[in-house]
């Protein structure tokens, strides 16, 4: 298996925000600012159903996503797949949804959770690390790997060209 780098993931992540970004945005939050200002007591109301909004509810159908994809929109465009990790094959509903608490819990410490990716060789993540799956890199080989593959410029294919 080739587990997907730290970048990758983080670009990933980052598509997926500015996906759920654009999707909360345009769904309305509840009363305009106008009743806010003039009814104070409405104000902390508001804030908790954005949070719902903007916040859980993203959460949640990522989860979805896992389960019924084993992938997020930003995993697929970067063709990064989540799997079982001993087995590597698609993580089961309930892996799924452990990754979604753990995902959860690591978004409520601020994003702490992500460092663990930096402390193990699988590259996990709190939530993989709960849900005991990994990210894999499904994609063609990246590009400086193609290019070492390739012989260099003056060089030929043959390892002797005598023999010609």
């Amino acid at each position: 298996m080739r587990y997907a780098s730290c970048s990758r993931r983080a670009s990933a992540l980052a598509i997926d925000s500015i996906w759920w970004t654009v999707i909360v945005l345009f769904v309305p939050l509840g009363p305009s600012t106008e009743e806010i200002l003039t009814a104070p007591d409405s104000f902390a109301s508001t804030i908790v159903l954005w949070l719902a909004i903007g916040q859980c509810i993203p959460i949640l159908i990522t989860g979805l996503l896992w389960a019924t994809w084993g992938t997020s929109p930003g995993k697929r465009a970067l063709h990064l797949r989540i799997v079982d990790a001993d087995t590597g094959r698609p993580m089961t509903v309930q892996q799924a949804g452990l990754r979604t608490l753990g995902y959860l819990l690591t978004f409520a410490t601020c994003g702490a959770g992500f460092l663990w990716v930096l402390f193990n060789q699988r590259k996990q993540t709190l939530h993989d690390r709960i849900a005991n799956t990994v990210v894999i890199d499904d994609g063609p080989v990246g590009g400086a790997q193609r290019m070492r593959a390739r012989p260099m410029m003056g060089q030929s294919h043959r390892k002797n060209q005598s023999d010609g």
